[in-house]
């Protein structure tokens, strides 16, 4: 009896233990094919005892994006394992996602010290102190790079880096380095173009910028930059497709007009740069002085002289020390009446408003032209 009873056991036992493989194989499978709420239905009516069943938990929830129970559940999984690099990682990322910097850094510290040789390890937890404000990240960055020279992601972070202290050579180099191992890194090819745009290397940049444009539609900042960078290197049509392109997407925008009546104005069709520059005055309802003096001297161009002295006195009643407008307006008169006195009363403006201003930068000029005008004036008083 006690035989038969032995055997009758070690059948359900048998039975039991397959059942439990059996059920667990099922469980990841339903992971697998992303049925997760299935396999959290299973964890609500039997709760996991052990650690494979409370990570798949984890994991379950994370995938469906409950993120603030995903990470209690990890906590709860690896709050008595050591090593377990795989899902600390898994869980550190989490953590990092969810503005839990602090603890973060704390998990990433671990995982690097227990594989000081890891590169991603480096890289997030960079990523990680560069959240709270550490100074010296870019140690983390090198580090991955050292060990692992084409890890693009920490490429990125340390040219920006570079970038943003400043440092450009680094920064370029750095840049350089990362697309030897993927040329078509739109991310690194951006920040490439944004080095060489801020040191004002303007073609090199417009290089950049057209590569990223073969990769990929590149963001509006960009296209802004392209713009300014052909109306800056003499490719004025170039610039004017960029602007019009702009235009499309922002047609209220002021400051594309007034760009554009600028680059116009280059190219002496003063009838485009004058309707660009009334469309930005128009659609402006702040200062205007800017807006104001390129359709004047788009006016001025056209010999529309009149209207041109006309809206640089507004220019001047809006911003007295615009020392240009000052400038523009003398020669607009001085071409626009005959009589010496009319002339030579714009000019005086310009002297009596910078005299004694010793950054002016158009004294010479205007003395100069005031001198032959009193001159003018002396000698006509003497006939």
């Amino acid at each position: 009896m006690k035989i038969k009873t032995s055997f009758i056991l070690l059948i359900l036992v048998h039975l039991f233990g397959g059942v439990q493989v059996s059920f667990g194989q099922d469980l990841d499978s339903l992971f697998a094919v992303g049925e997760y709420s299935k396999v959290l239905e299973n964890y609500e009516n039997s709760p996991p005892t052990h650690f494979e069943s409370k990570i798949l938990r984890a994991r379950s929830l994370h995938a469906k994006r409950f993120y603030k129970e995903a990470l209690d559940a990890y906590s709860e999984a690896l709050f008595t394992e050591e090593d377990k690099p795989r899902y600390q990682f898994v869980y550190a990322k989490l953590l990092k996602d969810n503005d839990q910097f602090k603890f973060a850094d704390s998990l990433f510290t671990q995982l690097h010290e227990h594989y000081p040789s890891n590169p991603e390890f480096s890289y997030q937890l960079g990523l990680t102190k560069a959240e709270r404000g550490s100074k010296s990240v870019d140690i983390f960055y090198l580090k991955a790079l050292q060990q692992d020279p084409s890890h693009q992601a920490a490429a990125y972070a340390l040219a920006k880096y570079y970038f943003k202290i400043r440092s450009f050579k680094k920064a370029e180099e750095t840049c350089q380095t990362a697309l030897t191992y993927n040329p078509s890194n739109q991310k690194i090819i951006g920040l490439q173009g944004q080095i060489y745009y801020q040191q004002r290397k303007l073609n090199l940049a417009l290089e950049a910028f057209e590569n990223l444009e073969r990769l990929t539609t590149p963001p509006k900042f960009i296209v802004e930059k392209m713009a300014i960078a052909y109306a800056n290197t003499s490719q004025h049509q170039k610039s004017i497709v960029y602007y019009k392109q702009l235009l499309r997407t922002d047609p209220k925008n002021f400051r594309y007009h007034h760009q554009l009546a600028k680059v116009y104005s280059m190219l002496k069709d003063f009838e485009s740069a004058e309707s660009h520059a009334q469309l930005s005055i128009g659609l402006k309802d702040t200062s205007l002085d800017q807006e104001r003096f390129t359709l004047a001297l788009a006016k001025i161009k056209q010999d529309k002289l009149k209207e041109g002295i006309q809206l640089l006195e507004l220019v001047i009643e809006e911003s007295p020390k615009f020392e240009r407008a000052y400038v523009e307006m003398a020669l607009a008169a001085d071409r626009l009446y005959t009589d010496t006195n009319k002339k030579l009363a714009y000019y005086k403006r310009y002297e009596t408003q910078f005299d004694n201003d010793e950054t002016s930068a158009f004294k010479n000029i205007i003395y100069r032209r005031l001198t032959d005008l009193k001159r003018e004036e002396h000698f006509k008083a003497n006939d």
